[in-house]
């Protein structure tokens, strides 16, 4: 399993008082804590639930509270606008983190829905989940076996280099080639198409 998942949480649907949220709670909390405690240009996710000194270093850390409110043991925002949140962590991807900044902004719209696509640096694994005023709709992740499955029925040169017999590609060289064109379309198009939303 990979250490680098990368997310990118997106405003699907906000109104003029979500986004004020989004743009003041969110964006804000980023914007100022931006070069503190670390890179210039990372932030880390700890400050919307930690306190910290005036050097940026937090006063009341916590493992455990990172790892549950968060989703992962270290979590960094790498770019953020008015639209969503590049973001970096270890392991998993930060999903009650989206869950929380979904419900805050539900507070003052209720119709508010973001969505995370998310894919590790391998990848072993891609997904995309959903959030509304009751936090997670839905995460979809599929692991890496199945989507160079997905790859090889998509891919006619692919798949002629695809032994099924011993599960092995034929010349490693020129599906890696090939993978390297393709994988990250195949990826973005399979995270479109399973964006869902509960039905209640």
């Amino acid at each position: 399993m990979a250490n680098h998942v990368n997310g990118y949480l997106s405003v699907h649907q906000i109104s003029e008082e979500g986004q004020k949220v989004w743009d003041e709670y969110v964006v804000g909390t980023l914007e100022k804590s931006r070069g503190i405690g670390g890179s210039a240009y990372d932030t880390h996710l700890g400050y919307f639930i930690f306190e910290s000194d005036d050097e940026g270093e937090f006063t009341n850390w916590d493992f455990s509270t990172m790892c549950d409110e968060v989703g992962a043991k270290w979590a960094y925002a790498e770019d953020f606008d008015e639209c969503g949140i590049s973001m970096t962590s270890a392991w998993s991807p930060c999903l009650p983190f989206c869950e929380m900044i979904a419900q805050k902004i539900a507070e003052v719209d209720p119709s508010v829905q973001l969505v995370l696509t998310y894919e590790d640096e391998f990848p072993n694994f891609v997904g995309v989940a959903t959030f509304s005023k009751g936090g997670m709709d839905n995460d979809d992740c599929i692991e890496w076996d199945d989507l160079r499955s997905i790859m090889i029925e998509e891919n006619e040169d692919l798949a002629v280099l695809w032994n099924e017999d011993e599960e092995e590609w034929t010349d490693d060289d020129a599906a890696f080639d090939i993978l390297c064109d393709v994988k990250w379309d195949v990826i973005a198009e399979w995270q479109q198409s399973n964006i869902c939303w509960s039905v209640s």
